[in-house]
Order: C-alpha cells, then sequence, then structure tokens
C-alpha cells in the first residue's frame, strides 16, 4: 500500500494526514483546542447562524476521514446549551 494523504478542514483550515481514520483527540491536537473542546463532522454546511447543527455528527472517538471532510472543534456547550 502506497501512503494514504487526506485533506481535511478542521475550522476552515486545511489539514493533511496520512491515515484514513482521526480520532477526536488528534483532531483537537491539529488545531491546538483544549481537551474539553467538541468536535463536530459537518454534514451540511452551513447551518443557519444561531442554529444548532441539525445534521453534523458529534466525534468522541475515532472516525474514518476522506479528502474534503470538514470539522469544527467547539468550546463545550456552544450547541445544545440554549
Amino acid at each position: 500500500m502506497g501512503n494514504t494523504k487526506v485533506t481535511i478542514l478542521i475550522n476552515q483550515r486545511p489539514y493533511h494526514i496520512d491515515k484514513s481514520n482521526i480520532s477526536a483527540d488528534e483532531i483537537r491536537g491539529l488545531v491546538s483546542a483544549a481537551p474539553d473542546y467538541e468536535v463536530w463532522k459537518i454534514i451540511k454546511s452551513p447551518d443557519p447562524e444561531g442554529q444548532l447543527p441539525v445534521d453534523d455528527q458529534l466525534v468522541t472517538g475515532e472516525i474514518e476521514v476522506k479528502n474534503g471532510d470538514k470539522f469544527r472543534a467547539v468550546p463545550p456547550g456552544t450547541f445544545g446549551d440554549y
């Protein structure tokens, strides 16, 4: 197998990784986010400002990624506390 290069977007910035799975902790590490930050995979974007992400997926463990996948790392409670 050759090297796998995957480009993902985290908080609208591209990151290049060399594997097809990544954990929420690794995503937080790429953007230097605090350990309690939530990681969300953006399924449909953008959500209307101020609304909860209806289709987005909260990432708590490891997730398979492919080129162009979008994520956001946000402070806890950004979505869900209203």
